[in-house]
């Protein structure tokens, strides 16, 4: 397998490993979610369904910020002629468009399981 030029190595190997390691990540907390949120009620299902949301943004918002340094904003190519400026802005304008609500459903979830400890 080659890879292209206009990258170094090193890119690749650390895109491939730490996005690999990434949607393994996300997928294994997808499942638990579902387990857990089988068994949950009230308070504590209403959070678990907030902090799914907040994990799923949380993971688009770092899966579009790859996009800056590598394709297709390539900032981290050697080869200026590589390089769209313009790509780039629009991966960091779409992984902090996700990155809000991310954190804002991780707050509601935080906030729900507060009130599930609470006594009624």
């Amino acid at each position: 397998m080659t890879f292209p030029g206009t990258h170094p190595l090193w890119m690749w190997l650390y895109f491939g490993v730490l996005g690999s390691a990434g949607l393994i990540l996300i997928t294994l907390i997808a499942w638990s979610w579902m387990k857990y949120h089988a068994l949950a009620k009230g308070y504590l299902r209403s959070a678990a369904k907030w902090s799914m949301f907040g994990c799923m943004f949380l993971f688009f918002a770092a899966w579009f910020a790859c996009g800056i340094g590598g394709p297709p904003g390539n900032l981290f190519s050697g080869d200026p002629a590589a390089q769209n400026l313009t790509a780039a802005i629009g991966a960091g304008v779409l992984s902090m468009f996700f990155t809000v609500p991310g954190w804002a459903c991780v707050l509601v979830s935080m906030r729900k399981m507060v009130q599930a400890t609470q006594p009624e």
